[in-house]
């Protein structure tokens, strides 16, 4: 192979890697950015992450069946960098839907694009506020960064050591749920305190109409409980998802 054709190959053998991971992530990935949209944002972090990322490419193979396997190969390592960022960003969804299912406002679903499927208006809200927050902070910058790592951990042409990936995904999996229901503790408690409160009044005036009475005063106290904690709920979240960037990459 000749220069130009060589620096092709490494091109898309980077692309590969890159917009795979930029098909998941968090505020990129999502099914509501247009794909020609999200097709130019892998090319352009490519063509500036190339120069960087150059000396960890392996030797570009003579044949097309071996230059073939490491793109595939580098295609499946970024789905799988890219799904468990995106595990780790759903922690914000668990959260929601555990305060929808305590407020009374689980029922409310709406289609949530980051997702790909139904989800509770607030587990979609918290995720909008989070993606906001999380261009903000400059988290992406920390996520451009940990593009670059990515070519120091899973070298390309090393092999996909599911071993390592299945850990990372466990891992991520565990640290996303239990990161969702810290969060969501307050409402946890408050959900705990009113029912036991409800229970016990319909022990004690049994001809209430507790319903009628519970699901508008749960409604209230619901929204005026995540005014008051939702800014802390997603700056919390915010800290958190940084760190847990940082222990991947």
């Amino acid at each position: 192979m000749t220069s130009l054709p060589i620096q092709l190959a490494g091109f898309f053998l980077v692309f590969a890697r890159i917009g795979a991971i930029v098909m998941l992530l968090p505020g990129f990935g999502d099914t509501a950015v247009p794909p020609r949209v999200r097709l130019l944002i892998a090319i352009a972090l490519s063509l500036i992450l190339f120069p960087v990322v150059t000396r960890h490419l392996p030797a570009i193979p003579g044949s097309a069946s071996g230059l073939g396997a490491l793109i595939v190969a580098e295609v499946l390592i970024g789905l799988l960098i890219g799904a468990i960022v995106k595990i780790l960003f759903s922690a914000l969804t668990v959260t929601g839907a555990i305060i929808g299912l305590q407020s009374g406002l689980a029922a409310a679903n709406l289609f949530d694009p980051s997702q790909g499927q139904q989800s509770a208006i607030l587990a979609r809200f918290f995720g909008l506020a989070a993606i906001v927050l999380m261009f903000a902070a400059g988290l992406h910058h920390q996520i451009i960064e940990g593009l670059v790592r990515s070519y120091m951990m899973f070298i390309p042409g090393d092999g996909l050591m599911p071993e390592d990936f299945a850990t990372l995904a466990v891992d991520a999996v565990a640290t996303s749920f239990a990161l969702g229901l810290q969060l969501a503790a307050p409402f946890l408690v408050y959900g705990i305190v009113f029912n036991v409160g409800l229970g016990l009044m319909a022990r004690l005036t049994p001809t209430l109409q507790v319903f009628f009475v519970a699901q508008p005063l749960n409604l209230l106290l619901g929204f005026a409980l995540m005014l008051a904690l939702g800014g802390i709920i997603l700056t919390q979240f915010i800290a958190a998802f940084g760190d847990m960037l940082g222990t991947i990459f």
